[in-house]
């Protein structure tokens, strides 16, 4: 891509030499090309945006400018469900950052469209950081006291990074659970 557009530049250059062009018009051709230069460095720059921790094998693409909201309800033992909302904020490096994480607690109601109504709600963020094992990706996300309400969870929460677009709830063995229930979380 840049080899054709140094062919076009060394193109549009002999033939303002050769050509007799008003100012006007290589005043154009000029800004065009200086534009489209700027474009193709602006596309070399992000293409490396994903290296050394930013793009994972697994399809973890970090892009420090956007959040990536992972939602889903998970089964609970004292009520119907509980619908996580984690937002991840990804650092620069893509190897870590910051989170936000609402815990909602559910009981059935037919009354809604959703089937759910919100019981209590509780917020937690903190810190959260890419972790490999063998070949899998997780994330481990650790809870900051002082921005978290009380009755959040204390412990650190793991997850498995599934796919660019799902990942699922681990113990802190970082094993699945195996009780068939469904503890994966979605883009």
């Amino acid at each position: 891509m840049q080899h054709n557009f140094m062919m076009m530049l060394n193109h549009l250059i002999n033939k303002m030499l050769y050509k007799k062009l008003t100012t006007i018009q290589i005043m154009k051709k000029t800004i065009l090309f200086s534009a489209a230069g700027l474009a193709l460095l602006s596309l070399a720059a992000c293409s490396g945006n994903c290296q050394k921790g930013g793009c994972q094998k697994d399809g973890l693409c970090v892009k420090s400018d956007i959040d990536q909201v992972y939602t889903g309800i998970l089964p609970a033992a004292d009520c119907d469900g509980v619908r996580y909302t984690l937002t991840l904020d990804y650092d620069d490096d893509g190897n870590d950052g910051d989170y936000k994480l609402i815990e909602t607690y559910l009981k059935a109601d037919t009354a809604v469209v959703t089937g759910y109504s919100d019981i209590k709600s509780f917020v937690s963020e903190g810190d959260f950081r890419v972790e490999r094992k063998g070949d899998k990706t997780y994330l481990k996300l650790v809870k900051d006291r002082d921005d978290s309400q009380i009755g959040s969870v204390d412990t650190p929460i793991y997850f498995v990074v599934d796919t660019d677009s799902t990942i699922t709830m681990t113990d802190s063995n970082l094993q699945v659970a195996t009780s068939g229930l469904n503890y994966t979380l979605k883009k």
